[in-house]
């Protein structure tokens, strides 16, 4: 299959919203060069959460106005050029410098994803006006079955669309090719990206304890849970079609904390 499967578009969004988007929320260190948190739209059902091999400790935050602000744009923008509609309720919020160009080919976790529900991402820049061939992430994408690869550039305000199930036989990864960390450093260019998902799972607090929906306690995993984590995540990332049983821990303490309103 060609990269049909993968849908990419240009948000018009006004101005760049970098800034306010990198300020307005806590980033966690989540490694050298890379930065993030989680974020969960409001809803009566209880919060919904993405459980991944990520193991964050500061709480997830609840969409903000610019976060609404990009979701809007995303459902205008694909109605307009006849797209699916969306119904993200949750993401992963990243920022990447020049230490960070590269990680391995993965699948995203689907442990907690809706089924035949979409993943987006979306990306901007610190400084587009700058950006370069050499200073712009890539996407690359990987077919499982016959190992063929392709890129998409991820451009200032892109957007790039992609199901469940394509997320199933395709593994991917954002990268820099041939990265000078000289010249990156000296240009300051982050990228800050969104990959905003729709989960299945939801959590409510009584009196701040995390709780499934079915009532089941939700807890930080041991080390024998952790282990069984990370094999089943190893599988998933092998197989065209994993399902994960019924899991009822987490490995983010994050996930155990009320996420904070701004």
């Amino acid at each position: 299959m060609s990269n049909q499967a993968f849908y990419k578009t240009t948000l018009p969004l006004e101005s760049t919203l970098f800034k306010d988007l990198s300020e307005e929320i806590t980033f966690e260190a989540l490694g050298k060069g890379r930065t993030g948190n989680t974020i969960a739209k409001s809803i009566n059902d209880g919060i919904p959460i993405v459980r991944t091999t990520t193991q964050f400790t500061s709480p997830a935050h609840y969409f903000t106005v610019n976060h609404l602000d990009i979701l809007n744009h995303i459902d205008n923008t694909l109605a307009a050029e006849n797209q699916l509609k969306t119904a993200f309720n949750c993401g992963l919020i990243e920022m990447y410098d020049e230490n960070y160009t590269k990680m391995g080919y993965h699948s995203d976790l689907s442990l907690d994803l809706k089924t035949d529900s979409y993943i987006g991402l979306f990306s901007c820049y610190k400084h587009p006006e700058k950006l370069t061939a050499t200073t712009t992430r890539i996407l690359r994408i990987k077919d499982k079955s016959t190992e063929e690869e392709f890129d998409i550039t991820l451009t200032h305000n892109s957007f790039v669309l992609f199901s469940v199930e394509t997320n199933a036989k395709y593994s991917h990864k954002i990268i820099l090719e041939n990265p000078n960390r000289d010249a990156l450093k000296l240009a300051d260019n982050k990228w800050l990206g969104i990959t905003f998902r729709t989960s299945k799972t939801f959590v409510k607090f009584n009196n701040d304890i995390p709780f499934f929906e079915d009532g089941t306690l939700m807890e930080l995993a041991n080390e024998v849970q952790e282990k069984e984590f990370y094999k089943l995540r190893g599988e998933e990332n092998r197989s065209l079609d994993y399902t994960y049983p019924d899991l009822k821990y987490t490995l983010s303490k994050a996930d155990l904390i009320v996420p904070k309103l701004d």
